[in-house]
């Protein structure tokens, strides 16, 4: 068996645009049935009018239409917005753009939709998963030869809370909430313009009201999230932390803008409750170990905290909160507005591949998997229909994926960083660093797997090994250019969920635990800040000054500049701190940190990881 095949990406591109050709044209199998009937033929102009005001144009592909005229002169690429879509396709079309998808010709007005999707946290793994599948299956509703009605159609509506997110808002706003995502592989790119945002509300004092009446519109069915680990404010026993700044300011000033992603649902919640309306469902999309089960954690505990019991009774008996394993490796990429040679390298990529100027694209890997619970409390869109995976237990499959693909981000990354790698596919290059020295990295990952594998249960469908050997590829994808730096924030938080109970488990069941110790090892020595070649590391973490700390005096290093000294006792402080104490207290743990901390310091995490895969090769 084999990793269950989510979708062949070419094949769809292929089929989308044949039935577009084949069904449009004959005028049957299309929701808008009545809008592409006639013998009126539909020009740009009548195309862009329609586009603009969000209404389905998918007449323009008849074929009386201006889209199968003759090619014409005009510029290299178009601002992306709704009035130049009809434009853009036909471009595509004149320069034989076979690896792009045909652009949202559905209807994308709020008024079409009846059931709407708010999401809380869109970035850039968000728009290439999340709102793809849903993009994917707006186009196959197109040309479903069953009738499709306004009730099947979902549409998302993004949701901004931090500060940050205004710059997204903004540029989503003035693109008409379109965007591209470029999908590469080691032989071949595709590109996508996405429609299914079809709104972008918060953040700021003025829009609160928006954002929680947004919420709580009865259109709303589902709340979905990715904010990632630290977003989600837990403590390192898994509890909601009530001292965490955004929760306790959310908890004391009620009448005031909510901060955290908790305070903002329950807020919307207490609406609905109040109004005697259903709940909405609340799906987690971020790589937390149970997530579903982790995200009511969260509310409940901040429900307790907030006092109300009947409406605490009423979320835990009524409100529903589905677990989900999302996975689709997708490198950050930053507006236009900010000088970053990836992300302008990624917009020129644009321009080639769809002919479309975009302020702020994705670029994502073609792999691409969603496994979802299914439960939900008013609702889902078919995604089935597009390759995601509905499940009774998504537990092995989230289990597959933490403590493989996203531990093993982890543990490539500080050691490779402090290697002076940058980026992934490099560092996953075993001749990278010829004629010198070989590079174990590769090696090294595989071994990390192997100690984590017997942690992971049997996962329907999976062949772990396969599996192994896949991520091994797709970590090696030159094409997408993925950062370490990327992978190395946050690490309090990555390392809590992907790593601790796998490490724990191995110790109790005296499996070796070597290879853990050398990704905290390497992650304690990147803390110090400065890689082994004396180069300065920028540390994102919600808790780098705390652990930054820690790892400095372990080290000896108060000041983070070189030389560093290897410890005289195992690091449990910092163990405790970052691992709990069940882990710092475990001696066979703890004991094999200090001599392989003690060993990268005095030698370099190039030898030690060398020495430690030999000796697999040995075995």
């Amino acid at each position: 068996p084999t990793l269950p095949s989510t979708r062949n990406m070419a094949a769809q591109v292929n089929a989308l645009q044949q039935r577009t050709q084949d069904e449009l044209c004959a005028g049957s199998g299309n929701w808008r049935k009545a809008e592409i009937q006639g013998n009126t033929p539909m020009t740009h102009e009548m195309a862009s009018a329609a586009a603009s005001k969000g209404e389905n144009w998918a007449k323009f592909f008849v074929s009386n239409s201006e889209f199968h005229s003759p090619s014409i002169e005009g510029p290299e690429f178009y601002p992306l917005n709704s009035s130049n879509l009809p434009k853009i396709a036909k471009f595509q079309r004149d320069n034989n753009k076979s690896n792009v998808m045909p652009p949202p010709v559905y209807a994308r007005s709020l008024s079409t939709f009846e059931s709407v999707i708010c999401h809380i946290g869109v970035g850039g793994f968000h728009r290439s998963h999340m709102a793809m599948y849903t993009h994917e299956r707006l186009l196959s509703q197109m040309s479903n030869t069953n009738n499709i009605t306004d009730k099947e159609r979902w549409g998302i509506i993004g949701i901004g809370i931090m500060p940050w997110d205004s710059t997204m808002g903004d540029v989503l706003n003035k693109q008409d909430n379109m965007y591209t995502v470029i999908g590469r592989d080691s032989d071949s790119t595709t590109g996508t313009i996405v429609g299914s945002l079809i709104g972008f509300v918060g953040p700021d004092k003025e829009t609160e009201n928006n954002v929680l009446e947004r919420l709580a519109n009865a259109q709303t069915k589902i709340v979905s999230l990715t904010i990632t680990e630290k977003g989600y404010c837990f403590n390192v026993d898994g509890k909601l932390d009530l001292n965490n700044s955004l929760v306790k300011h959310d908890l004391e000033n009620p009448n005031e803008v909510c901060q955290s992603a908790v305070g903002t649902i329950v807020k919307a919640l207490k609406l609905r409750y109040d109004r005697h309306m259903n709940p909405f469902t609340v799906m987690s999309c971020d790589n937390l170990p149970g997530n579903g089960h982790l995200t009511e954690q969260m509310v409940l505990d901040y429900l307790v905290a907030f006092g109300d019991v009947e409406f605490t009774e009423w979320v835990r008996n009524n409100c529903t909160f589905p677990n989900t394993m999302v996975d689709r490796i997708t490198p950050a990429t930053r507006p236009s507005s900010n000088t970053h040679e990836f992300s302008d390298t990624v917009r020129a990529l644009v321009r080639e591949t769809c002919g479309v100027e975009d302020e702020w694209p994705v670029i994502a890997e073609r792999y691409i998997q969603w496994v979802i619970e299914d439960k939900f409390v008013c609702g889902r869109p078919k995604w089935e229909e597009e390759g995601a995976l509905f499940v009774k237990d998504v537990g092995p499959y989230e289990a597959m994926k933490l403590r493989l693909l996203n531990a093993g981000h982890s543990a490539i990354a500080y050691s490779s960083y402090l290697m002076s790698h940058r980026y992934v596919d490099v560092a996953m290059d075993a001749n990278s660093l010829l004629p010198k020295q070989q590079n174990p990295v590769p090696q090294f990952c595989l071994k990390f797997f192997k100690e984590q594998a017997p942690n992971v249960p049997p996962v329907p469908g999976v062949d772990l090994e396969e599996y192994q050997q896949t991520l091994i590829k797709r970590f090696g994808n030159p094409n997408i250019k993925d950062t370490l730096q990327r992978l190395a924030e946050d690490g309090s938080q990555k390392m809590l969920s992907t790593m601790r109970e796998a490490a724990i488990e191995n110790s109790k069941q005296g499996r070796s635990v070597a290879c853990f110790a050398l990704v905290v090892s390497t992650w304690i020595r990147y803390l110090v800040g400065v890689d082994e070649a004396g180069v300065a590391i920028e540390i994102t973490d919600p808790r780098s000054s705390e652990l930054i700390g820690l790892a400095r005096s372990t080290l000896n290093c108060p000041d983070g500049v070189l030389p560093v000294s290897a410890p005289t006792s195992p690091p449990i402080k910092f163990l405790e701190a970052a691992f709990g104490e069940e882990l710092a207290s475990n001696n066979i743990i703890t004991t094999q940190i200090f001599n392989t901390l003690t060993e990268i310091v005095n030698s370099s995490t190039h030898a030690y990881m060398t020495k430690l895969v030999s000796e697999t090769a040995a075995e």
